[in-house]
């Protein structure tokens, strides 16, 4: 095929000498090309802007997703591990601890009308939370697991209690508040 088409050239040189392009054909191509390009790049640049971020929403898709699966078999796990333990305590500590998120999330959400007052609960509430985690962590080790998960458990309804008297005040200070309002209207 290659010499095929060498023998054709040759044969067939005179010819191809003999025919000239146009004046301005190549300055008709650049120009041709040039408009083309302008046309396509704010394009392009739209489509690799948006194909990023597909991108990075569907990493952060991929990564949130891992996280929750983690998330959620750390929890399944650590609650069999507790049952290993003693089942009736494990479902009290599932019970308490669930608790303890829903007064959290309580508090949280009054303590945004007088947030000092919150830092303040927030300092005690992680003191609690850290003596938690110490206990969970001597768990592991401890001789007398059933001991240690009802240390665990007291701590949590402790939380409990003095998550309600943090509510308790929160109340009292909102009514305080609105009464002085009223009063001054």
């Amino acid at each position: 095929m290659k010499q095929q088409l060498k023998a054709f050239i040759e044969k067939n040189r005179g010819d191809f000498d003999h025919a000239n392009p146009p004046e301005g054909l190549w300055e008709n191509i650049s120009t041709a090309l040039d408009a083309h390009q302008a046309q396509q790049q704010p394009h392009s640049k739209k489509y690799r802007i948006g194909r990023r971020l597909i991108q990075l929403a569907a990493s952060l898709l991929l990564f949130m997703a891992a996280g929750i699966f983690i998330y959620h078999y750390g929890r399944k796990q650590a609650l069999d591990d507790y049952s290993r333990i003693s089942p009736e305590l494990a479902a009290e500590q599932e019970i308490y601890a669930k608790l303890v998120v829903q007064k959290r999330d309580s508090i949280a959400l009054f303590a945004t009308a007088d947030p000092v007052l919150y830092g303040e609960f927030s300092t005690v509430l992680s003191q609690m939370e850290n003596n938690y985690n110490t206990l969970k962590q001597e768990l592991a080790e401890s001789p007398n697991k059933e001991l240690t998960l009802e240390a665990m458990i007291r701590n949590l309804q402790v939380q409990i209690e003095v998550l309600s008297q943090q509510m308790e005040v929160l109340n009292y200070v909102k009514k305080s508040t609105n009464n002085l309002k009223n009063e001054q209207i």
